[in-house]
Formats: C-alpha cells, structure tokens, sequence
C-alpha cells in the first residue's frame, strides 16, 4: 500500500471536512454564519422545555398553583412574566411558543412533557391555517431547531422520508444550517454591531429562561399607527404566509395526535385561533382556503371533543394596537390573557362566573 497512498486521500479527505464542519458548531462562528435570532429562540425553548421536566416535581406540587403550558407562534410568545404573577398568582405559566411554529412543534414540547408525567393543569395551544401550509418554513425553522432523533424515528410515518433525510442532514452536519459563505462571514465580522448583536442573542436567551419562556420583544412597546403601514404589512404578511399553499397531511396528523393525547389522559385544553389586526383579518376573509381550513379543522377537532376559541369571535376581547399587519402590540396581550382565562371558566369551572 506504500506505492498507493493515493488511496489515503478520500480519508483524509473526510476528516478535514469533519473537522471544518465541527468548527460551524462553535457559538460564535455560528453568529457570524448567521446573524439571526431564530436559532437562540429554539435554543432557549429547548433548554426551558428540560428545565421544566427537571423541575417538575417542584413545579406540580406548589400549593394554590396551576400549571400552565401556553403553545403558539410570535402571537402569543410577548406576555409579560411579571404582570402573568401579579395578576394572576394562583397560576404558574410557561410558555413554549416560537416563531412560525406547527402542530409537529406542539406534538414534541407535549410528548416530552407528558412523558415526563408532567401533567398541565391547562394546555393553551394556538392554530392557524399557515401552521397547515405543506409549502410553509417548517424544514427551516421547526425542523431545523427542534425535535430529537428519538421522536423523529418514532414518527417517521407523518414525517416522512424526505423529511427524517431533512432532518438527518442538519443535524449531522452544521454547515447544512449555519452556511460556510466566507464573504459574508467576513462582512458580519466587521460589522461595528456585531457586539450589540452578540449582547441581544445573550440577553434574549436569558430572558427565555428567566422568565418562564415569555418572549423578549424585539420592538418592547411599539405601536404601529400608520394605517398605510398596518395595510402594506398585512398584504405583505398574507403573501408570504399563504404564497403557494397547499394543505400538509403531515401537519394534520399531528394535530389529531395531540388531540387524540389530550383526549384520553382528559387534560384541560384550549385551541385557540389568536387574530391580528383588522386590515389582515379582512384580508384573511377572503381567502377561499382559509374558509376551506377553518371547516376543516372544526371538523377535525370535534371528533375529539374540542372546539376552536376564535378569538375574532369572543365578546370579552377587544384591541387596538397593532406591531404591524400581522400582529397585536404588545398591550394587548392583556386582554389576550383574560380572554383565554374567561374561557377556561366557561368551559371547565362555571360555577366560578
């Protein structure tokens, strides 16, 4: 074999790519890959989803205290923690939502909790059509972020082998995520705010953490009150949430999952369909498939005892500050609040009204 060295090549080979993959799996060559918080939101969602199987005896065994577990999209990450415990003591909530997230997200935060036996005293889960678009962000948000070898193979038959190979590529290799282009890489290196990004991705993950996974809003308090604006945006939004939309099955099957989990360990639940602003909701009313959707999925869900809380429906919540198109201001997440807790009333305690 000396005369063949030849042969050592594609080995060597290998492990030099090995070797510059590994180094896309350190923080900070990943910052500079990538300029983006998304990863650092499903980063800190996972390591709170452990913490809260960790702590779970402490967290179920707190006198006067109900659990609760809030699943969503950016419509319901930005409640406010503190406000949550002044005003509401006699419940704990923790929120394990994230940006453009599906009933797939949802299945693996519960799956991992309830196999856990931790057992919520109410489970707030968000739907929405986009979350059943076969043609949505999954691969490069849930699918990229979330979920664990174990629970990919154990549904493999909703995920699919176009999916698990997805899945497998990213995870073995880092650069299947975090992109090795060098020129923007540099660029992002001598970005004078690289720092300031750098302090926002560390503060964002300890807020997560810290506050029971309520989001740390990227514009606080802010108010959009140009019409014209809340107009662009919510065309913009409807463009890039429904462009090419086809319905998942595997979304769908998810969602029966859960429900079908719930219903048979009889655990208090809400579906709840959160609304944006008038403009996009009047948008949003003349889409045919989102008519198509919404029989859908009252279809589906009463086969298991559920029923959609539209929220664009109940008398009790009112708005009138919008982020943008898509989005309630942060003020409202109040109202938000009290809405949902009047419909557990309603629902499972009316004695209490």
């Amino acid at each position: 074999m000396s005369g063949k060295k030849f042969l050592y090549y594609p080995v060597f080979l290998f492990f030099v790519l090995i070797g510059i993959d590994s180094l896309f799996r350190l923080p900070y060559v990943q910052l500079l890959a990538k300029l983006d918080l998304t990863a650092i939101n499903y980063k800190a969602k996972k390591d709170l989803l452990q913490t809260i199987i960790d702590k779970k005896d402490e967290i179920q065994n707190q006198p006067n205290k109900k659990l609760m577990i809030v699943l969503g999209s950016s419509r319901l990450l930005y409640f406010d923690h503190k406000e949550l415990q002044s005003f509401y003591p006699d419940w704990e909530i923790y929120n394990l939502s994230s940006a453009v997230t599906t009933p797939a997200y949802y299945d693996y935060q519960l799956t991992k909790l309830l196999d856990a036996g931790i057992r919520p005293d109410l489970i707030v889960m968000e739907t929405d059509p986009n979350q059943f678009n076969q043609n949505s962000v999954f691969k490069s948000s849930n699918l990229t972020y979330s979920f664990d070898f174990l629970y990919v193979l154990e549904n493999l038959d909703l995920f699919g082998k176009d999916h698990f190979s997805f899945y497998l590529g990213r995870t073995l290799f880092a650069v299947g995520t975090f992109k090795p282009y060098l020129d923007q890489m540099w660029r992002n290196f001598r970005n004078p705010n690289l720092e300031n990004f750098r302090g926002m991705y560390d503060s964002t993950y300890n807020h997560i953490l810290t506050n029971n996974g309520h989001g740390l809003s990227p514009i606080d308090d802010y108010v959009e009150k140009d019409a014209n604006s809340l107009q662009l945006t919510s065309h913009r939004t409807l463009d890039w949430l429904f462009a090419s939309y086809v319905p998942s099955k595997m979304q769908y099957g998810f969602y029966e999952k859960i429900l079908s989990r719930i219903q048979k360990e009889k655990i208090k639940t809400i579906v709840i369909w959160p609304t944006s602003s008038p403009n996009f909701e009047a948008l949003m009313e003349k889409e045919p498939l989102v008519s198509e959707w919404e029989r859908s999925i009252d279809s589906l869900s009463a086969k298991y005892e559920q029923t959609i809380f539209k929220l664009k429906k109940d008398p009790s919540y009112s708005c009138n500050a919008f982020a943008d198109g898509g989005h309630v201001a942060k003020e409202c997440y109040r109202t938000l609040m009290r809405s949902i807790l009047l419909e557990y009333f309603r629902r499972f305690d009316p004695a209490r009204l």
